[in-house]
């Protein structure tokens, strides 16, 4: 009879069939040496799922915070460290020689520092103030010389005339002020408008980044529609604030949300758009162009007239700029720059809109042309991680 032959008992086992499965394991856990430990017990799983490695976890925060400090520094010091004025307007209400005596002095003073603009007489040169067409005017008649100025230009601007003025005049003379446009009791350093508006534009930025991370793939129709939610409670809270509690801003309270509302849904869009275009780099690059240039040229501070050349261009199409002018037009000067303000806040919306429509509409097509369903071909959220 046959018996089957046994092995010895020191004879080395068979080598196994290749395991995929062991290589995996093996590979997750080479890798896990370098991901970041989970140190806070109980964090959700979707927080934990968007978790880096250690090392780009350490390494990028740094990088990105410290480029964004560093542009912050630079502009804000580039343009407030020591300002000075370049073409800045002053009126001009008297006889040629007193008007010839003055334009030489401030242009000996500072060169390319002033433009004038002459007017008849007194009540000429306060409408030219009272309109905003220059933020004061020198007057010299039959009452004396003055300087018509309107104080809701903000202390920096007035100030600086005044003293400018009082230079041209010579050492020694006084020149009286006249306030034709005073601040509001309730923003005695004229800074109200600015702040509200910074605000504004801070929490339409971080509406954009929340939207994007919470649903990267929202459809852009519904994302509108979430807009226009926040925008219009952003416009109604800050027209409350401003406008009925403190009395800081003195128009009505129906231009307030207006300006207010536009800004905000602005400022979404942009930083919408910028995160759909830029990706993962999208946060940082929104937070300069809104939160650091947007501000430093709004005028708030100062006017675009003592920013320096690279950045003054900026005021005049930059979102928080529109809204200052038109809040500070609507509150002191007529409804000055009211018109352009919301045509300015308008364009940046759809314009942004309608590049975000388009970009959805070819990725539409190209995950077409490559038989995947539109929501497969979706561009990730970028992650305040990234």
């Amino acid at each position: 009879m046959h018996h089957p032959t046994s092995l010895p008992l020191d004879a080395p086992p068979s080598s196994p069939a290749h395991d995929p499965d062991q290589d995996l394991a093996a590979g997750r856990s080479r890798r896990a040496q370098h991901a970041l430990i989970d140190t806070e017990p109980g964090l959700p799983g979707t927080v934990l799922a968007a978790a880096a490695g250690a090392r780009k976890a350490m390494l990028v925060p740094v990088v990105t915070a410290l480029a964004i400090g560093t542009v912050f520094v630079a502009v804000y010091l580039a343009a407030f460290h020591a300002p000075s004025a370049r073409h800045q307007p002053l009126g001009i209400a008297a006889s040629d020689r007193v008007a010839a005596r003055t334009e030489l002095a401030l242009n000996n003073a500072a060169p390319d520092g002033y433009t004038f603009y002459r007017y008849a007489n007194a009540e000429a040169a306060r409408q030219a103030v009272t309109h905003d067409k220059v933020p004061a005017a020198l007057v010299a008649d039959s009452r004396g010389t003055r300087l018509v100025v309107a104080g809701a230009q903000g202390p920096s601007t007035v100030s600086s005339l005044v003293a400018a003025v009082a230079t041209a005049e010579g050492e020694g003379k006084t020149v009286p002020v006249q306030d034709v446009r005073p601040l509001a009791a309730g923003d005695s350093r004229g800074l109200s408008i600015f702040y509200a508006s910074f605000g504004v534009v801070l929490a339409g930025f971080l509406f954009a980044v929340s939207s994007y991370q919470i649903a990267p793939r929202l459809r852009l129709a519904a994302r509108v529609i979430s807009m226009l939610v926040f925008s219009a409670a952003s416009g109604v809270t800050v027209a409350l604030i401003s406008h009925t509690a403190f009395a800081a801003i003195p128009t009505s309270f129906a231009v307030v949300t207006l300006l207010v509302g536009m800004l905000a849904w602005a400022s979404a869009a942009v930083a919408g758009v910028l995160l759909r275009l830029f990706g993962p780099i999208g946060m940082p690059v929104a937070s300069v162009v809104l939160l650091i240039l947007g501000n430093a040229t709004s005028g708030g501070i100062l006017p675009a007239t003592f920013l320096p050349a690279w950045l003054s261009p900026l005021a005049s199409v930059m979102p928080p700029a529109a809204a200052v002018r038109g809040l500070r037009g609507a509150s002191y000067f007529h409804d000055a720059h009211l018109a352009g303000a919301v045509l300015t806040l308008l364009a940046w919306t759809a314009g942004c809109l309608t590049i975000q429509y388009l970009m959805d509409r070819s990725a539409t097509r190209r995950a077409g042309r490559a038989g995947a369903k539109p929501h497969q071909t979706a561009v990730q959220a970028p992650s305040l991680q990234s």
